[in-house]
């Protein structure tokens, strides 16, 4: 039971705080005129894990 619940909500969950800390941050140097090199590569990073972090739990409902 537990792994269904990390599996459905606490990693769809995790990636998506992540990935809004992220653009939070981004927009903040953005703001400032630093360099967002790093932001930007995080950003694709947790939307990819957000995005099999979905399918997975998808994946085990069938």
């Amino acid at each position: 039971m537990a792994d269904l619940f990390f599996y459905y909500y606490f990693l769809p969950l995790l990636f998506s705080l992540l990935w809004f800390i992220n653009l939070v941050q981004l927009l903040e140097k953005l703001k400032k005129d630093r360099d967002i090199k790093n932001q930007k590569i995080l950003g694709s990073l947790w939307s990819i894990g957000f995005t099999f972090s979905v399918l997975l739990s998808v994946s085990l409902l069938f």
